[in-house]
């Protein structure tokens, strides 16, 4: 009973959500550093980066620390990126499917659901710079954006995120 009622103070008196947080973390700013000091299949925020030209280009890579919610800056777009390098199946001509469902929560209540898949190359090379990136843009009128990121390469690129789009 005591347990019931401290979790009803909690959601009246604070709002507490039981979904679970996802922080950023350290900021890269060269392929090099990024892929040597992050595992293989680490999810990074590309900052600034708001479609795949600027994704391509930009490196202000800030690791996402897990599943969950997080809090990410008001942009025009968003933009991801995993690290693909320092996986065993890394041998030429090594070509995996990665992939996306982005569900977008509308202000009006209303839900969209869109399918995203690419392919990848596991490398090497430390210093590559075709990484596997999702961008989400279309967020005109769009509160929240839920991403489950999935891949054939086991479990390395399967993550879970969501964010309020300020």
């Amino acid at each position: 009973m005591a347990n019931l009622l401290k979790i009803a103070f909690c959601a009246l008196a604070f709002g507490c959500s039981g979904a679970a947080a996802a922080d950023l973390g350290k900021r890269y700013e060269s392929y090099l550093d990024m892929h040597q000091e992050t595992a293989y299949g680490s999810l990074f925020f590309n900052e600034g980066a708001i479609r795949y030209k600027d994704s391509r280009t930009r490196k202000r890579f800030l690791t996402i620390s897990g599943d969950g919610d997080v809090s990410l800056p008001s942009q025009q777009g968003y933009c991801f990126v995993f690290n693909h390098y320092g996986s065993s199946n890394a041998k030429p001509n090594v070509t995996l499917k990665y992939g996306a469902k982005i569900v977008k929560l509308l202000k009006q209540g209303t839900k969209t659901e869109e399918i995203f898949s690419g392919t990848y190359s596991p490398t090497d090379e430390p210093t590559s710079s075709i990484l596997p990136d999702l961008c989400v843009s279309g967020i005109h009128n769009v509160s929240k954006v839920d991403i489950d990121f999935n891949s054939d390469d086991s479990a390395h690129f399967n993550w879970k995120i969501s964010f309020a789009v300020k």
